[in-house]
């Protein structure tokens, strides 16, 4: 089989047999001419917009997907096998019920339970990821190849149902491989089935030392403690994220995990509320915790919770340092700004983040941060703007149209005077239209289109205006 151009994907189907539960064993040879390419088994395809696909990559890395009515599902990422040269390949699956069970080269790799599809027919498959860089269209007629050597189907109950036993006990899984799964289930954002497989790793780890040896100690490395913690804080479980960022701690704390495992115990007092306690950790471990934004988040909690506001607000700023388009943030901080009795630092940051809600559409966001503008801001104008935009978004014409005309007041007032905001201008011109005020609307308009000459929305809604209501003389407006 050859894929004569790249990034795409083929198989070739056997249409007599349909199958259920099966096992299917298929030896094939990859060639991706020295570029990335993968090969496979289409197992239970319905049609071309249903199917199951086992794939194995000439880099040593396998995946299970699933496609139903052209929705394909991950159901194993990319996880790499170990010892494999990536050419020749014997790979066997086990369908029993809604078990799949992939095997290569004689290794466990995988297991899943899905319903998506119950029966269907075989098929071949090979994808082209990435071509060879000297492979050119007129020099080599393929960009990748596969060659299928063998392929058997054997649907009798007894066997399929003795060989799922078999590879569905621990003692015939190496413990390498489960964890391998695990840390591919994390990045799928399953920390229920990283969990299982680590824990059912570990176990038979256990089980193969107290064989050999009397030690009674458990081995684990702190990559998987690492990941164990990891997996069990998304789990909601932190006293158990805990002991194993401790052992980690105890035994490694130099280590890059043990770097790591500083800023994961800081989140997990955060969560547990401990607050006093993460404060005194942070101090002692200060230069052996990454300053990263979990780390200012963190402690602008805690320091908040401490009643620590000045501390808190520093905190919150150096968040906002390194996410600046984050209004949540931006809020913390003026929040803790305002109780450390700094007003003017708390307003600007809530005018920031006003700002920032009304570019996302977060109305939530502003619906919250409304009686602190209308407080704070009552004589900023550009707080008054702000509410004056989202009285406009929420209809509200009348609550608009005064806002704006503080807002524009306030400003001219102000020496120097800053800049006008031509979206101002803008939005309560639409209001006037709407109010079927024509003249004012048309007068803010133009002082919008001033403003803003390059921005072709003001200019098109004036000329719109303008020719159902012809022109009118413009009046100053500051």
């Amino acid at each position: 089989m050859c894929l004569r151009k790249p990034n795409c994907i083929a198989w070739i189907d056997i249409p007599e047999n349909e199958y259920q539960d099966q096992i299917i064993e298929a030896k094939f040879r990859l060639d991706s001419l020295g570029g990335y390419a993968a090969a496979g088994i289409v197992f239970r395809i319905m049609d071309e917009d249903s199917y199951y696909m086992a794939l194995v990559s000439s880099k040593g890395y396998f995946r299970l997907d699933v496609v139903k009515n052209n929705s394909p599902q991950t159901l194993l990422a990319w996880t790499e096998i170990s010892d494999f040269n990536g050419i020749n390949i014997n790979m066997n699956i086990i369908t029993y019920g809604t078990s799949l069970i992939l095997i290569v080269n004689g290794k466990w790799l995988g297991e899943v339970n899905d319903n998506s599809i119950i029966s269907g027919r075989l098929g071949f498959a090979l994808a082209s990821y990435e071509e060879s860089k000297e492979w050119t269209a007129e020099s080599r007629e393929c960009v990748c190849k596969a060659m299928l050597d063998y392929i058997s189907v054997d649907t009798q109950f007894s066997v399929i149902e003795d060989s799922y036993k078999k590879w569905t006990n621990d003692s015939n899984i190496n413990a390498e491989y489960r964890l391998r799964l695990a840390e591919t289930f994390a990045v799928m954002n399953d920390p229920i089935r990283a969990m299982d497989q680590i824990n059912r790793a570990w176990k038979r780890r256990d089980e193969v030392i107290r064989s050999v040896s009397a030690a009674t100690s458990e081995v684990r490395t702190k990559k998987e403690l690492l990941l164990a913690a990891r997996m069990s804080f998304r789990l909601g479980q932190f006293n158990e994220a805990e002991e194993f960022i401790d052992l980690i701690l105890d035994q490694w704390p130099d280590s890059p995990e043990g770097k790591l495992a500083y800023s994961e115990k800081l989140m997990i007092m955060n969560e547990l509320n401990r607050f006093t306690e993460l404060k005194k950790f942070a101090v002692k471990y200060s230069l052996k915790i990454e300053k990263d934004i979990n780390y200012y988040t963190v402690i602008g909690r805690c320091y908040w919770n401490l009643k620590k506001y000045k501390e808190s607000a520093e905190a919150w700023d150096k968040a906002v340092e390194i996410d600046s388009e984050n209004g949540v943030y931006l809020i913390h901080a003026a929040n803790a700004h305002e109780f450390a009795n700094f007003r003017k630092k708390a307003l600007r940051r809530f005018i920031n983040a006003g700002k920032i809600f009304l570019n996302q559409d977060n109305n939530a966001g502003l619906v919250a941060l409304m009686p602190k503008l209308s407080t704070l801001g009552r004589n900023n104008w550009e707080a008054r703007a702000i509410i004056g935009k989202w009285a406009f978004s929420t209809e509200d014409y009348d609550k608009s149209a005064e806002e704006f005309s503080a807002a524009n007041e306030l400003r001219c007032a102000l020496k120097p005077r800053p800049k006008a905001d031509p979206a101002l201008f803008y939005l309560w011109g639409l209001v006037y239209f709407i109010k079927g005020k024509n003249k004012a609307a048309i007068r803010l308009l133009e002082k919008a289109v001033k403003l803003a000459p390059d921005y072709e929305l003001f200019s098109t809604k004036l000329e719109e205006i303008k020719s159902a209501y012809g022109e009118i003389p413009a009046e100053n407006i500051e």
